[in-house]
């Protein structure tokens, strides 16, 4: 059952609430008339807000619970979705998405932090596998339905729509538990010790990488296929593929973590999501397009989970929440700066190219540096 909370939690958290952005941003930036930047700008206050709250949120959930800060943080989400819908321009399309990113922190950090509880170090990537996998399959559901449902009503109509099924997985939470009848506490780092720990300070480095290059990969995977002449709904349903294939991979190589150690594992998996990166911007022909985005789904979310396991192993149950907290605090800072660098380049260009393969190379970046945790 804690299980199945985990997933549907991060669907909404994740999956919903940062990952349909990508299938909105076209329709939403015609609606509003932006550019590619001030839409990029957008999704860096998202990220802006994740990453002012993510320490934050670590440290309520290690001190009041995980559990209120996961439904806290889902009522903020149902609440900002359904005003994003409401934008009539840049100050409050950011404001609102602003908003969505602190939700986002709260339910990613609190479920992570809870799991680490539920499950010790023999079991816990597969378990973080598991409920990571909700943001895939927030992918499917987004690339599936979206498209849909802003052709038929318009982009606001998209939000109104991810509003009303988050409060839906809202009251589905309510019965979430703790901890299991058995927990025993577990501390290898004082929580207030996890800003200075060495280990977890490179890990965080590293993890800037991942940030900026998954962003920018995903905020602009949609407008680079249309770029290349490819309709509108082909290119949703090639980001479905994303999803489909994301849970397969996290879970997968949640269990490979299990065996092989961390550490070898985020290496491996950050290496073949660059090079995904890199195929992808210089792809031009649906061919190409489904090569990396295969590439891309085998890797790209299995990252965190296994970093979030990662800090669980570091940390101990007890200062996990605050260990991920603060790692997921180097995560946003690339997701911040990212997706706004990103859209000036496209802006400056005029097309992705550029962008996209600079995702690739911070994604190989980030596969060297986490070697030296």
């Amino acid at each position: 059952m804690v299980l199945i909370s985990g997933l549907l939690g991060i669907f909404v958290g994740l999956g919903l609430a940062r990952f349909a952005y990508t299938v909105i941003l076209e329709p939403m930036r015609a609606g509003l008339e932006l550019g590619y930047t001030e839409m990029g700008s957008i999704a860096s206050l998202n990220f802006f807000g994740y990453v002012i709250f993510s320490p934050v949120v670590g440290i309520l959930a290690t001190r009041y619970g995980s559990k209120r800060v996961v439904l806290g943080s889902m009522a903020i989400i149902v609440a900002s979705l359904y005003l994003t819908s409401l934008s009539r321009g840049f100050v409050d399309a950011g404001l609102y998405r602003f908003l969505t990113g602190a939700g986002s922190a709260g339910v990613n950090v609190g479920l992570v932090g809870l799991m680490a509880k539920w499950f010790d170090e023999r079991s816990r990537g597969f378990a973080l596998g598991v409920i990571n996998s909700g943001s895939s399959w927030g992918i499917i559901f987004a690339g599936a339905t979206i498209p849909y449902v802003v052709l038929s009503y318009g982009w606001n109509a998209g939000w109104v729509f991810l509003s009303a099924i988050s409060l839906f997985v809202l009251l589905m939470l309510l019965p979430l538990k703790e901890v299991p009848s058995d927990f025993v506490p577990e501390v290898k780092v004082k929580s207030g010790d996890v800003y200075r720990h060495r280990p977890l300070i490179v890990l965080g480095i590293s993890y800037v990488f991942f940030g900026a290059s998954y962003i920018i990969f995903v905020t602009f995977y949609t407008s680079h296929i249309i770029k290349n002449g490819i309709d509108y709904e082909v290119a949703g349903h090639l980001w479905a593929i994303v999803g489909i294939l994301s849970i397969l991979s996290a879970i997968t190589w949640g269990r490979i973590s299990d065996r092989i150690g961390r550490k070898q594992a985020i290496s491996a998996v950050y290496l073949l999501m660059g090079s995904a990166f890199l195929v992808f911007a210089l792809a031009s022909s649906l061919g190409l397009f489904l090569i990396s985005t295969l590439m891309a789904g085998l890797s790209m979310l299995a990252i965190p989970p296994l970093v979030q396991a990662y800090c669980g192993d570091i940390a101990g149950k007890n200062s996990a929440s605050a260990a991920i907290g603060f790692v997921t605090l180097f995560f946003g800072i690339g997701q911040m700066f990212g997706p706004g660098v990103a859209g000036f380049l496209a802006d400056l260009t005029g097309d992705f190219v550029l962008p996209l393969a600079l995702a690739g190379t911070l994604g190989i970046a980030g596969g060297i540096v986490v070697r030296k945790t």
